[in-house]
């Protein structure tokens, strides 16, 4: 029978990697589950490979997805996109948002029967404040509106322990995305010193989450067993192994032959599996945006007449439709709505080409020579190039239906890859495509440009829209002084209403001044094998999320692992 005690958890960040633990060696068998579904059992997933089992150091996105069922967190990401209390039983802010109490649930421990306290989480937070500049909980500090790369994560918060249950975050200022910045997997300070919290090549892990680790065959497996102790909603199955494949082709190819259970499709081949009797999709959404950037200092696009006609002309659902099997959102800001947690709503579509028309034709933009192409204001010639990364496929067609939406209005423009744009310019290339066009990007050497961005949970906006941001992620070279000030209001927003009312005052901006279209939200979808039965709940923050509910059924693969 299942018992429940609290809270399963999960989180989002970004990668990781891992290292091992030694350990006497017997043989264990470990039997499979009658033919009908039921408890027990072991499931088996796909990562790649990696190199440590810090889950504070960890570059390796399979492994951090799997670390959440390892450790437990202040907060947990929902499937909306709202960050939760998990082990924070009650949060509250004042100081004017500049300080941030938790009270920790009671009865939660360490797999040692450890009591989990306030000591673990300062001592966490403190080697997350002293981690490398490298670190995925680092980079979300410093990539912070208001926290600069180089800045000393000391002078920005500390951690205030007033008893086992009770601790206080103080910070210099309030910040927007406090949850998100303590959302850090927490670990024990009974064991790990901070050197040892940092240590990538000999961490144990000690943890307190549903499953515990047995053991790890470095480059091969790992082997998760459930955690009886577990505070949350214990899971039926009575273990996982982890088969580390060298990449996504392989894990593919591994599902098909039936060694592994379920793994996360992140392009669009798996339609196949949609009409597989034998499998279950499970489509969720991400903070991956396609977008067309526009350079705004580009003489002939910083005309906000001209971008918000090519904003019109542009037919996003024929995009999605065509190269996204109907698999994605539509796009017309940073935020998707649907993992904005209610701060965000808006996901209409402004397709119009008669109003794109209308609106060149009143902005002066004529065919003045009858060509079937219009002019700029002055009869000069209008010729735009779509600058893209070759080696993308998706995103080069995607670039080509973009040329063709637009010679809908008689805007010309031709598609060119990074590759040959260097070579017109007499340049070698002696550089990866990726980074010519990463190149070409920066330093605003480009007119449009098809591109796609990876947000976390709390996205961002200063990092693409601020003055401050050119050079960087603000790749449309975009500055308007009334979105640095809605975007400083958003940055220091913590109530949902206010973050509500300053997002729509920066979404208002944009939608004025378009300095970037935004086309498509990516989907991912997370394909599930006949042995695995119950609905799993992915999210872009947790692919295991809903996997208490899960149950095996048919007898389970023969294993014999050492321990």
């Amino acid at each position: 029978m299942k018992t429940c005690k609290g809270i399963i958890l999960a989180l989002c960040l970004m990668l990781l990697t891992a290292c091992g633990m030694g350990g006497s060696k017997t043989v264990v068998e470990e039997k499979g589950t009658d033919d009908g579904a039921g408890g027990g059992g072991t499931l088996t997933v796909p990562l790649t490979n990696f190199d440590t089992l810090n889950p504070l150091l960890t570059q390796n996105r399979s492994y951090f997805h799997l670390s959440h069922l390892l450790f437990d967190r202040l907060f947990e990401y929902e499937g909306s996109g709202r960050l939760v209390p998990s082990l924070a039983e009650h949060v509250e802010t004042s100081d004017e948002g500049r300080r941030v109490s938790v009270t920790l649930r009671k009865g939660i421990y360490w797999q040692d029967g450890t009591p989990i306290t306030t000591k673990d989480v300062a001592a966490t937070f403190l080697a997350v404040k002293h981690a490398p500049a490298d670190s995925p909980y680092s980079r979300l500090f410093h990539r912070t509106p208001g926290i600069g790369a180089g800045t000393d994560l000391d002078t920005v918060a500390k951690a205030v322990i007033f008893d086992d249950r009770n601790i206080d975050f103080e910070f210099n200022q309030s910040y927007g995305n406090y949850p998100e910045l303590l959302s850090f997997p927490i670990l024990p300070a009974h064991i790990y010193s901070e050197e040892a919290m940092l240590d990538a090549e000999n961490f144990a892990v000690v943890g307190s989450g549903p499953f515990l680790l047995k053991k790890w065959e470095k480059n091969k497996k790992i082997y998760l067993e459930k955690n009886p102790n577990y505070h949350g909603n214990l899971p039926y199955i009575d273990g996982i192994v982890g088969l580390i494949l060298s990449d996504n082709k392989a894990i593919q190819q591994a599902y098909d032959a039936g060694q592994i259970d379920l793994f996360v499709v992140d392009d669009y081949t798996w339609d196949r599996y949609k009409s597989d009797e034998k499998s279950a999709v499970e489509p969720y959404e991400t903070q991956r945006v396609e977008v067309l950037s526009m350079n705004t200092q580009d003489p002939l696009l910083s005309d906000p007449d001209l971008r918000r006609a090519l904003d019109l002309a542009i037919n996003k659902e024929r995009i999605i439709d065509s190269l996204y099997l109907s698999q994605g959102t539509m796009a017309n800001f940073f935020v998707n709505p649907k993992l904005s947690a209610g701060t965000f709503a808006k996901e209409e579509s402004y397709l119009s080409v008669d109003g794109a028309m209308d609106m060149l034709d009143r902005a002066g933009y004529k065919d003045v020579d009858g060509d079937g192409f219009r002019e700029g204001k002055n009869g000069e010639a209008l010729n735009l190039t779509i600058l893209t990364n070759g080696v993308n496929h998706r995103l080069k067609t995607e670039a080509q239906l973009v040329s063709e939406d637009l010679k809908k209005i008689g805007i010309r423009s031709r598609v060119k890859d990074a590759a040959d744009t260097a070579s017109e310019e007499g340049q070698k290339k002696t550089e990866p495509e990726a980074d010519l066009f990463a190149r070409a990007l920066q330093s605003g050497n480009y007119q449009l440009a098809v591109v796609g961005m990876d947000f976390s949970a709390v996205v961002n906006l200063s990092s693409v829209l601020s003055s401050g941001g050119i050079g960087g992620m603000n790749i449309s070279r975009y500055s308007n002084p009334a979105m640095d000030e809605a975007l400083q209001k958003l940055a220091h927003a913590q109530e949902e209403g206010e973050r509500k009312e300053a997002t729509d005052a920066a979404y208002k901006i944009f939608r004025n001044d378009v300095p970037y279209i935004p086309l498509v939200f990516k989907q991912n979808v997370l394909v599930t094998g006949p042995r695995v039965k119950g609905r799993m709940r992915p999210n872009a923050f947790n692919v295991f999320n809903g996997i208490d509910d899960v149950t095996l059924a048919g007898k389970d693969r023969a294993k014999t692992a050492e321990k």
